[in-house]
């Protein structure tokens, strides 16, 4: 899945009113806690039947938003004899249930829970076929989206960690699988996507039944369903059939979005020494998803904002997510983590799959920098109250560990250090080893480990222990200086992290030093063993520079002392992209602070140089950045040229915001209204937009509500530029952003834009809390998330009380998170 429902919800009028009368009568509402429960240890959840198959009839109406079905389960016993089944369902109310003969079966409905008698117990070694006929409206699991005068147009399934159980019975653990097939009834001008393949589509009376059928067992989250009014576009790789679904709105942009899937499909058969394991390989993109993807078997769900047009393409290509969504039909559904504890075995390898694709695709310089990035996204999320180990069963809910940046990044980069600790062909062999060893399995973190001693013929047990079963990880402090008697480079060494709550003390790892001298660079490679170390390293001259960890391999925080005329030296002449990205952002700031004179006119010349000829985007956006409190012409103009003219959006955008800085300025308005109406991408347009607003500051607030009112804007531009309005500080900003959030025939991705800012601007401000309260209930979860976010900004009770109370009433597991996180920021703040 890779981490970004779809249903409305209605807000408690009682509460309002509640909450409204407390404030008549001058009394605040007592401050109401919500019941959230404790994290607790999850033992592997274990079951007393295995499911053989799923058999899924199912009926969609669209127009009362609810389902009606049967589900065919077969199972037998693991060990002992079963005289009841229960199933996980919520929500769906049962009407009957029988065996395979057709006898009626006692059942009793729990919440959560199906309990069925069998009417003899069945012994290990049998099997019986359980039929179950329910239905209802849908709380979470099955969505319905995509409204058109009052009726969803499309209606999707999404069952990872445990929602499947809301729209069928089933047991909803990752550590079962089973083939399905599914039946589903459908308006006849709609079609269907499922898991595995299509066996039929019949049409009656305006009614259409496909039959999909899945050979390769599975778990239950990983079943799917998406249907509506999609168009079909198809393609093929290796005799693979490719399936694409989008709205008809969206069909042009399908293929230079998703072209690219051949090539990931290839890429990953040939990592993984599996060949794509499935009869097609299907993408959807649906309204409303509420994440970026999600791999169910075969047939993986995107957020239709996947679909871009060319301008958005130059604002970030679509192939790190379809790469990160194929990787895990290897990952995830080929072998799936046993238990959620283990779910980095899922998340952290379609992450470094999707940067080993970007590798394979753009270059060793973008893999490096999307590394990095990735390991300071895990270092920053890895602090305070969410430190913890990357194999992790305590939790509230399964969801809350995909949340706190363990195993996405967190896993990702330790399979990078990983692979620098037993070398690129002992990694990718073992690799391999893992993946056709346990193909159709359960795993475990301990699995990969074996694959990976068997490769290498190492214990990696202590590897293993240290940077996946314990908290934390290494701060270093590295300093280095030349002994010209000996020709020694003295290194020194220490781990200085908090060694609480379990973080260890040492973190072992083998190191990659960078030397660079007038011979050139060259790499010694060093072992971490000791908190504190000094390594002597021979060297006939002083170095230019020294690096610690050269090419990033290390998860970790640094300290390196350096001067600014090393810092100089590694920002000219180290080959590594975030050698030249870290020296970068360090000469930004220390010519902040310096005087005139020739020092500054050299770190000055560096940047420049950087922002003009950098081979790598990452270190030219740095560069960038980094000058934006310079006021010197000859910055200036090379922004201003690096907004025109370089070839990457992200670039010209850093340039342009670096402008901002300087203030009222003719010649940067006109610069910013020329980038504007050449239209680069939408990442400029609306940066340009930015740099006008602060360059012309008179009239803004009336020339950016002509850009969004244009009679037919780009949806994404037209979200970019809203959130401007609050910087022209206009008095008129707030009421034209609630008369943008309110209007429910806008796109939403502008309403929830609009509301967001209602957040910053409407702070006392009654109307702003009483619009962001009744978009809670609108159909679209992007703006309920935008809106839950900016009621908590607006720090008034009566907006948490209405928090408060959508958490009671939502089922959707993204949406109770969110207002989770909200009120505890409030919380905090008291």
């Amino acid at each position: 899945m890779a981490a970004r429902l779809a249903r409305p919800l209605a807000l408690c009028a009682c509460a309002l009113a509640a909450a409204a009368g407390c404030r008549a009568t001058g009394k605040a509402p007592p401050p109401r806690q919500l019941p959230v429960s404790v994290a607790t240890p999850h033992p592997l959840r274990e079951c007393a039947y295995d499911v053989e198959h799923y058999a899924l009839e199912l009926e969609i109406l669209p127009e009362q938003r609810r389902v009606r079905g049967t589900c065919r389960i077969r199972l037998w016993p693991r060990e002992a004899a079963l005289g009841t089944v229960d199933l996980d369902l919520e929500d769906l109310e049962v009407a009957a249930v029988r065996d395979e003969r057709g006898r009626p079966l006692a059942f009793e409905q729990r919440p959560g829970t199906l309990r069925i008698a069998l009417r003899e117990p069945l012994q290990p070694g049998d099997c019986v076929e359980i039929a179950v006929d329910y239905a209802g409206t849908p709380r979470k699991g099955l969505y319905f989206a995509a409204e058109r005068d009052g009726v969803p147009t499309q209606v999707f399934t999404q069952g990872e960690c445990e929602d499947s159980r809301g729209w069928f019975p089933c047991f909803d653990a990752p550590s079962d699988r089973a083939t399905s097939e599914l039946r589903v009834t459908i308006p006849a001008r709609w079609t269907a996507l499922a898991a595995g393949e299509r066996v039929e589509r019949t049409e009656h009376d305006g009614r259409a039944t496909e039959l999909w059928r899945m050979t390769t067992p599975h778990p239950a989250y990983l079943t799917t369903l998406v249907a509506g009014e999609f168009i079909v576009k198809t393609g093929s790789w290796d005799g693979t059939p490719l399936e694409y679904l989008a709205e008809e709105r969206l069909a042009s942009e399908v293929e230079a979005d998703l072209g690219r899937t051949g090539d990931v499909l290839a890429f990953l058969s040939q990592v993984t020494g599996r060949r794509y394991p499935y009869a097609k390989y299907a993408q959807a993109c649906v309204a409303d998803f509420p994440y970026g993807g999600m791999e169910n078997i075969s047939a993986t769900t995107l957020t239709d904002t996947a679909l871009v047009d060319e301008k958005g393409r130059r604002d970030g290509p679509q192939t790190g997510l379809v790469a990160h969504e194929a990787a895990h039909q290897w990952f995830g559904d080929l072998l799936t983590c046993r238990d959620w504890s283990h779910a980095w075995l899922n998340e952290g390898f379609a992450t470094y799959m999707g940067a080993l694709f970007t590798e394979n695709d753009r270059g060793v310089d973008e893999f490096r920098a999307q590394i990095r990035d990735l390991q300071e996204s895990y270092v920053q999320a890895d602090v305070g109250k969410n430190r913890r180990p990357v194999v992790h069963a305590v939790y509230r809910r399964p969801m809350d560990l995909f949340f706190s940046g363990h195993v996405y990044a967190g896993g990702a980069v330790r399979l990078h250090l990983l692979r620098s600790v037993i070398g690129d062909e002992v990694f990718f062999r073992g690799l391999r080893l893992y993946v056709g060893r346990n193909a159709g399995r359960a795993v475990v973190t301990d699995d990969l480990r074996r694959a990976m001693e068997e490769a290498s013929g190492a214990d990696l047990a202590w590897f293993f222990q240290e940077w996946f079963e314990v908290p934390g990880f290494p701060e270093f402090e590295s300093t280095w200086r030349y002994d010209e008697r000996r020709k020694l480079l003295l290194l020194s060494v220490n781990q200085v992290q908090d060694i609480g709550g379990g973080t260890p003390a040492v973190f072992r790892t083998p190191v990659e030093i960078g030397v660079r001298d007038s011979k050139g660079l060259r790499t010694e490679r060093l072992s971490i063993e000791r908190r504190r170390q000094l390594f002597e390293i021979p060297a006939v001259e002083k170095p230019l520079f020294v690096r610690f960890d050269e090419h990033s391999w290390i998860p970790k925080r640094l300290d390196e002392r350096k001067s600014s005329e090393e810092w100089l030296a590694i920002a000219q002449g180290d080959d590594d992209v975030n050698g030249r990205r870290d020296a970068v952002k360090v000469i930004a700031k220390v010519l902040e602070k310096a005087s005139p004179g020739e020092e500054r006119e050299r770190l000055l010349a560096a940047l420049l140089q950087r922002l003009a000829s950098d081979p790598s985007s990452a270190v030219r956006d740095a560069a960038a950045t980094g000058l934006s409190s310079v006021r010197d012409p000859a910055a200036v103009a090379a922004l201003s040229k690096a907004a025109s003219e370089d070839a990457e959006a992200r670039v010209r955008c850093a340039a342009l915001a670096a402008l901002r800085g300087l203030g009222k300025d003719a010649d940067l308005a006109e610069l910013a209204l020329r980038e504007y109406r050449a239209a680069f991408s939408w990442g400029t347009m609306a940066s340009a937009a930015a740099l006008y607003i602060a360059a012309h500051p008179n009239g803004a607030l009336d020339w950016l509500r002509e850009q969004i009112a244009l009679d037919s804007p780009q949806d994404a531009l037209r979200s970019r530029l809203i959130p401007l309005l609050a910087q022209t500080r206009d008095a008129r900003a707030l009421p034209l952003l609630l008369r943008i959030a309110l209007d429910e025939r806008a796109p939403e991705a502008g309403r929830a834009a609009a509301a967001r800012e209602i957040g910053v601007l409407g702070r006392g401000d009654q109307g702003a809390r009483r619009a962001l309260a009744s978009l809670l209930s609108a159909h679209s979860w992007r703006v309920r998330r935008e809106a839950i976010a900016a009621l908590s900004a607006l720090r008034d009770p009566g907006a948490l009380e209405s928090l408060r109370d959508l958490h009671a009433r939502s089922a959707l597991e993204p949406e109770r998170i969110a207002i989770e996180a909200a009120l505890q920021a409030v919380a905090g703040d008291g």
